[in-house]
């Protein structure tokens, strides 16, 4: 879990999100007002994403399999939207402002896309189970450790925003990107 708060503070922070400190200039033409707008959607997409880091596991007393279950819920309640959230929202943004923005997006898509069907399949799976089936908690609880070290495993999927000066001038401009941790 620690990969997914360094990378999102990373996204937020060289994206520009956290409060740039190059002013924005009011849009003079269509082209800059619908970057701003998609700059928008894109870091609205992220919002329920970002909770994800903020998210502390319950502790539990092994063997409390009550205890254990809301932990499960709780959990996954957090990551099935985070990740359901951020890659359908980015995958219905419209056309990129440019080859960069459209690059982030496709990185990020692409490396959340299958830990996101991870998530889903895992608490789909706890969602159909008796609350106090023991052996299903402990399943999505391996699963959810899987989840985590994919997680950390992945390749940064924010390392195009290190760099690229014209996201971060349009986050400066898009109010999502406020709300967004910085």
């Amino acid at each position: 879990m620690r990969r997914s708060i360094t990378l999102f503070a990373a996204a937020v922070l060289l994206a520009g999100c956290g409060g740039a400190e190059t002013p924005a200039a009011a849009p003079s033409s269509p082209a800059p007002a619908a970057g701003a707008s998609w700059m928008d959607g894109f870091c609205g997409s992220l919002i329920d994403f970002a909770k994800i880091g903020e998210f502390r596991m319950p502790d539990f007393e092994q063997g409390d399999v009550a205890n254990a279950r809301n932990a499960m819920d709780e959990a996954f309640g957090v990551f099935a939207p985070g990740f359901d959230n951020a890659v359908t929202g980015l995958g219905r943004l419209g056309q990129a402002p440019n080859a960069e923005a459209e690059a982030a997006r496709k990185s990020i898509v692409d490396a959340l896309t299958p830990i996101r069907d991870q998530v889903v399949a895992a608490k789909t799976k706890l969602d159909a189970a008796p609350k106090d089936d023991k052996a299903a908690t402990a399943e999505a609880g391996l699963a959810f450790r899987r989840i985590g070290s994919n997680i950390n495993d992945m390749p940064d999927p924010f390392q195009q925003l290190e760099t690229n000066a014209s996201l971060k001038a349009l986050a400066g401009q898009a109010p999502n990107c406020g709300k967004l941790p910085s």
